[in-house]
């Protein structure tokens, strides 16, 4: 229906347009007595013909109808077809070639312009599915990564968690079968023991359940403007709860830089990396927290001078792999269980943890977290 309607309407506007051509070489005849205007009109026309209908058909046809036309009124004797008076055969074939070639240039730049929009949309359709392509191919990596932070952290749970269970149970039946008061001070000691395991597994139990909020449905977070000091104060309280004798420095931007964020993740995030320090770095220095704004929205340090960590693991944190426990001695699987907490977190705000050597010896973990626009 669509085409029968097209072909038409490509009709109708042939003749209407050869017919105007007529009419004005009429008009222009009489008034100027030189008969070669006709054959500028008639291939004018030809030219509107071709430019504004598909393919060649009205072109090549408007062309011989204009030759005849030309001929029969515009041309000695007027009103009659006449070839045999001296120079009209090749006045008549110099019209119809010249209206033919001009026909076929129009509809072949009209064809070239047409494929050159047909390129051009194809060519943005490309780049619409390979943006597509490489959104789902963000989200599937980004999904993997959480898959495999949360796979080495539950393989390894087990393990963790059957060491302070097993330690709180011993102690707690040596208590039992001991006279409390003739073993005061042993007993003491076993029950600093015990709250310690309690506080780790207090720490293990809140990386997992952060890990599963990931994980689970809506996992992806719903991140709003939180003031980092806020966030940073109540961290250093609970951990100055449990280890009173360390000391924590606070050096924070002066201005205050909302960003967007999950706050109890964060804060555990922040957790995890005190405790880790102030358990593993073997200093008696003070551990500091610092913020300052970078390009990438306001970075977040927290920094040792103790011991360091092993140049290969430095290497797998920075690489933005996660922290795989196989890599983490027995002796520090407290450590691994709690950098792939923070990576995994981290990789939720469209973070990642990094690390580095700090001046003077000691570790320095960071992370970037983007700057609220509190304006929006």
């Amino acid at each position: 229906m669509l085409k029968n309607r097209k072909i038409l309407q490509d009709l109708i506007l042939t003749v209407l347009i050869l017919y105007l051509a007529w009419l004005i070489s009429s008009l222009l005849l009489p008034n100027t007595g030189v008969e070669n205007n006709s054959a500028l009109v008639f291939v004018l026309a030809v030219v509107i013909i071709s430019s504004l209908t598909d393919g060649y058909f009205y072109g090549i046809t408007a062309s011989l109808v204009s030759t005849v036309l030309i001929n029969w009124f515009f041309m000695y004797p007027y009103g009659k077809f006449n070839i045999s008076l001296a120079g009209y055969p090749i006045a008549i074939i110099s019209t119809l070639t010249c209206a033919l070639v001009v026909c076929t240039l129009t509809a072949r730049t009209k064809q070239h312009a047409r494929m050159a929009e047909e390129r051009e949309r194809r060519t943005a359709e490309l780049y619409e599915q390979n943006a597509i392509l490489e959104k789902e191919k963000s989200a599937m990596e980004l999904s993997r990564a959480k898959a495999d932070i949360r796979s080495n952290i539950l393989m390894s749970v087990s393990h963790d968690l059957r060491t302070p269970l097993t330690a709180i149970s011993g102690a707690v039946s040596v208590i039992l079968a001991q006279d409390p008061k003739e073993h005061f001070e042993g007993n003491l000691e076993l029950i600093k023991g015990i709250r310690e395991q309690s506080e780790w597994m207090s720490t293990l139990v809140e990386n997992i359940i952060s890990v599963a909020k990931l994980g689970g449905e809506g996992g992806e977070l719903k991140l709003k403007a939180e003031i980092p000091d806020e966030i940073i104060e109540s961290c250093v309280i609970k951990i100055r709860r449990l280890f009173p004798d360390a000391e924590i420095e606070l050096d924070l931007t002066d201005d205050v830089v909302p960003v967007l964020a999950d706050p109890i993740l964060i804060r555990q995030v922040l957790q995890n990396l005190l405790e880790n320090a102030i358990r593993h770095s073997q200093s008696e220095q003070p551990y500091r927290i610092m913020t300052r704004t970078c390009e990438k929205g306001l970075q977040f340090s927290i920094s040792d001078h103790g011991k360091g960590l092993p140049g290969a693991l430095m290497e797998e944190i920075n690489s933005g792999t996660g922290v795989l426990m196989d890599t983490i001695t027995d002796g520090d699987h407290r450590r691994g269980i709690g950098l792939s907490a923070c990576q995994s977190i981290l990789r939720a705000h469209n973070s990642r943890l990094q690390v580095s050597e700090t001046a003077g010896g000691g570790t320095t973990f960071s992370f970037v977290l983007q700057i609220a626009d509190i304006d929006s």
